[in-house]
């Protein structure tokens, strides 16, 4: 369900998922999430392999977060929240920039704003700070916000859940039952 300027609250269980679970489930929860996301609201278009992929890098890395954590001794704490909700500020961000990638080289964007075939890497990384900033941004922080509040008022309980069904359904081999 969309929300207002670009805020949706489906990165909050991709994050969560892959957090508790690793990032190969984070992985096929965020390509997954898209993939019937879009076949639900009838978004399927070219863009939609890049929300997939996207998305499934968000999955993918939050598993980063939970060794972080684990680290700093920050796991059922408050502290792993506030890394969750960093977390989801930064793919806020980070998510809307990756997927204006797949169509920015073909747009005819105003004037020092579209790619050039003859520029070099960093004139080209210029030009798309550029666009970024003049049409995506606006529409970008309110997803990093609504990424930092959701995580912030529900991964607790949520989290909570997520352990107690990996412990549960979880297993380990305790040696030779031959």
């Amino acid at each position: 369900i969309p929300g207002p300027a670009g805020f949706s609250p489906t990165f909050f269980l991709i994050i969560l998922v892959g957090y508790t679970f690793g990032g190969r489930m984070g992985f096929l929860m965020g390509a997954m999430t898209m993939f019937v996301s879009a076949l639900i609201t009838g978004g399927v278009g070219p863009w939609l392999p890049g929300q997939m992929i996207t998305a499934g890098w968000v999955g993918q890395s939050s598993g980063v977060v939970r060794s972080l954590a684990k680290s700093l001794r920050w796991s059922g704490k408050p502290g792993e929240v506030v890394l969750l909700a960093i977390f989801g500020a930064i793919w806020g961000l980070l998510y809307g920039a990756i997927m204006n990638l797949w169509f920015w080289p073909f747009l005819g964007a105003a004037s020092g704003q579209s790619w050039l075939q003859n520029a070099g890497f960093l004139e080209n990384v210029g030009r798309y700070s550029t666009y970024y900033l003049a049409t995506s941004l606006i529409w970008d922080i309110p997803r990093s916000v609504g990424n930092v509040l959701t995580l912030a008022l529900l991964s607790s309980p949520v989290l909570k859940v997520f352990h107690r069904f990996r412990m549960r359904f979880s297993f380990q081999f305790s040696g030779d039952r031959s």
